[in-house]
């Protein structure tokens, strides 16, 4: 837990001392139409697979590109790549590990309140997953066995998500809900 706690605060210290040399402010709206958000989160994962026990980390990388303005936001369409690895020890016979990765599409909608360098989304991500599933047990002394599996399986989820730019081009991001991750935080970069 430590190391999370390190990377994290290496991350913001990162973005407070790159945001000081910015010449410009951070936009009103940060997501326009032909704008980019690139983002990269790390936090719990999401256990598609396994009985549920444990905690694993999570990394998730997410890209995408205001489309269409509706009302006073604008949606955006993109994808993402999240990955995490779960490993659970029952006793000394008996442990669980896996790994999950998934591709999927996503689209938001972006509303920034009229806050400078602040932006609000929700949407939904479509896509497949992968699990590398291994499980070893020992029920008895006769019947010692490890069983594996990779099932694919389709993948849908919801997430809420806000970000603030400290310039034009770089801030800090969250996202709570059930995607890759339970929850993450990171940074995200727009390109104009």
């Amino acid at each position: 837990m430590n190391r999370y706690i390190i990377i994290i605060a290496v991350i913001l210290t990162a973005t407070f001392s790159l945001s000081s040399y910015s010449q410009s402010g951070p936009p009103v709206a940060p997501m326009k139409l032909d704008t980019w958000l690139l983002n990269f989160g790390v936090g719990p994962g999401t256990q598609f697979w396994g009985n549920g026990s444990g905690f694993g980390p999570a990394i998730k990388v997410a890209a995408e590109k205001g489309m269409w303005e509706v009302g006073p936001g604008v949606f955006t369409l993109g994808g993402e790549f999240g990955f995490s690895y779960f490993k659970y020890k029952y006793g000394l016979d008996w442990n669980e590990t896996w790994v999950n990765m998934i591709f999927a599409a996503r689209s938001a909608y972006h509303y920034g309140w009229d806050v400078p360098g602040l932006d609000t989304y929700a949407g939904v991500p479509l896509g497949i997953g992968f699990s590398f599933f291994h499980d070893s047990y020992n029920l008895t002394a006769e019947n010692y066995g490890a069983r594996s599996h990779s099932p694919v399986y389709p993948y849908f989820g919801l997430f809420l998500g806000g970000s603030y730019f400290f310039n034009s081009s770089l801030g800090v991001n969250a996202e709570v809900g059930y995607n890759s991750t339970f929850a993450n935080v990171g940074m995200v970069f727009r390109i104009k």
